[in-house]
């Protein structure tokens, strides 16, 4: 998450949310919908919960004011630097092409 000290990979509860969607998709695409979620820890004791509770909502479904309201998504929005650099589209156009996985649109 954008609060993690070790990996600072500014990613929000939204992007978590979207994610877990998106896996969720792809796993009703192509294993009828069977997917397992593994969570690795995190090292952002404050900021985890939001992350995991977005994962969580999105399993069950829920939308809206049944969502927890992440109190921090307006400061990791605001950060700088989160666009996609050249360096990274390379590294994932590469992997697309050598899987023949089809690409994402943003929604």
């Amino acid at each position: 998450s954008y609060a993690d000290p070790l990996s600072a990979m500014m990613l929000s509860s939204d992007d978590y949310r979207y994610m877990s969607k998106r896996m969720l998709e792809v796993a009703g695409e192509k294993c009828e919908g069977r997917i397992a979620f593994v969570h690795e820890g995190g090292y952002s004791e404050i900021y985890v919960p939001f992350c995991g509770a977005a994962v969580f909502e999105e399993l069950l479904g829920l939308k809206g004011n049944d969502c927890i309201e992440d109190p921090f998504l307006n400061e990791v929005k605001d950060w700088g630097g989160q666009e996609l650099q050249n360096h990274q589209k390379e590294a994932v156009d590469k992997v697309v092409e050598i899987h023949g996985l089809p690409t994402v649109k943003n929604s």
